[in-house]
């Protein structure tokens, strides 16, 4: 039988409109590190979210215990934290607590695998979690395609604060701090003696600033610098048992604060302050030059307003 020019048009525009097969959701491939005695790390991409990495660039720490890990951080998406909760699973003996460090999702996106034990994080983290979970999802959504399939936001429910928590039978000192956000948890296990700051430490990789408050910022690096600690786990980058992370982090802080304000002092546009591009001592950072220009978007308007000058007076 002969099919019509019509007719064979009709049948490719009806092909289209067949449903097309989901795309799989990629695997992650977890490399994780024993740092310390019972402590591994499982380091994130040095990089921002993008689909290459599937958000995958919070570094998230596991404390083996007799009961089971105690998780510090849980990844970017549900499949993310599958997948550590299938390690801890199969060599940790389980999962006894789970620890938010601040509320930026890709250190608690991967939550809801988690979601049969407690998870902790200070109150101002818990606020910001629920407030902010729908849009935040919306934006990785768009980011991140299929990595985020099944990523339902899952704030934590347990309230930290400062002092001594046993979980599992393994010590740990909570810090509740600020400055990279509105609450940033560090603690100290004191089995190893080893600081794990979140995102208030960055490594050789250009810090965030997407609700940071840098004299904050500056205050709680100076508390940090002051521990005597064994090693580092930044919220970024790699373990060191030296102060680097710190130091490079305040330098940062400082330098970019130091651009700023001058480029508002001198009247300069925000696109002439993007177009200058990173400090030249911090180029070279991993996630550069995206995070500066990022952070001169979030931080302008706060620098440019520090330089103008008080007018005295009713108006």
């Amino acid at each position: 039988m002969r099919i019509g020019r019509r007719q064979a048009l009709l049948g490719a525009a009806a092909a289209t409109l067949l449903p097309i097969p989901a795309r799989a959701a990629p695997d992650y491939l977890l490399a994780p590190r024993q740092v310390a005695d019972g402590l591994w790390l499982f380091e994130g991409a040095q990089d921002s979210i993008t689909r290459g990495n599937g958000g995958a660039i919070g570094n998230v720490a596991m404390l083996e215990t007799p009961e089971g890990a105690v998780v510090v951080d849980t990844g970017g998406t549900a499949r993310h934290g599958a997948a550590l909760r299938a390690f801890a699973d199969q060599r940790l003996g389980g999962v006894a607590a789970v620890l938010n460090t601040h509320h930026h999702p890709d250190h608690w996106f991967g939550n809801q695998a988690f979601a049969d034990r407690p998870i902790h994080a200070l109150p101002g983290t818990i606020a910001a979690q629920a407030a902010g979970a729908q849009a935040l999802a919306d934006g990785l959504y768009r980011i991140l395609g299929a990595w985020m399939q099944g990523t339902a936001p899952l704030p934590a429910q347990v309230a930290a604060g400062d002092g001594v928590l046993t979980l599992g039978g393994r010590g740990l000192s909570l810090m509740a701090m600020a400055g990279h956000s509105q609450a940033d948890l560090a603690l100290i296990d004191q089995t190893t003696g080893t600081l794990i700051a979140g995102d208030l430490l960055f490594l050789d990789r250009a810090p965030s600033f997407p609700d940071a408050d840098i004299a904050t910022w500056r205050g709680s690096l100076g508390r940090l610098a002051a521990l005597q600690v064994t090693g580092t786990i930044p919220g970024h980058g790699p373990f060191r048992r030296d102060s680097s992370a710190a130091a490079q982090t305040l330098a940062y802080l400082d330098a970019f604060a130091a651009r700023m304000d001058a480029a508002a002092a001198l009247g300069l546009s925000p696109a002439e302050a993007l177009a200058a591009g990173p400090m030249p001592a911090f180029a070279a950072l991993a996630a550069n030059p995206a995070e500066y220009r990022r952070a001169t978007v979030q931080q302008w308007r706060q620098h440019e307003i520090s330089a103008l000058p008080v007018v005295g007076g009713s108006v």
